[in-house]
């Protein structure tokens, strides 16, 4: 007697086609690169910035380049350890 094959099917993708709202973008990307600038300007390095907020250097890389959002409260604690306004990591054109 031969069994018959299960037929599997492929998982749904947790992503969604339509996008994520949660993910980051264009604004976030230019709030990372205002981060970075003002990291420069200070001298201060990636591991240094981490260490002040307690993450890690890989995190704080990820809000330079736009990949991860930087949440309210971070931006608080980024602007306080960069020693600026946090209009200062805001662009002026938020679109």
């Amino acid at each position: 007697m031969a069994q018959a094959k299960a037929k599997t099917r492929a998982k749904p993708s947790a992503k969604k086609s339509g996008g994520d709202n949660r993910a980051a973008g264009l604004i976030d990307r230019k709030i990372g690169a205002l981060m970075r600038a003002r990291r420069l300007e200070l001298g201060v390095a990636q591991q240094k910035l981490a260490a002040d907020l307690g993450i890690t250097f890989q995190q704080v890389q990820k809000y330079e380049k736009g990949v991860n959002r930087v949440a309210a409260s971070t931006l608080i604690r980024v602007a306080r350890a960069l020693d600026c306004k946090i209009t200062d990591l805001v662009p002026d054109d938020m679109g």
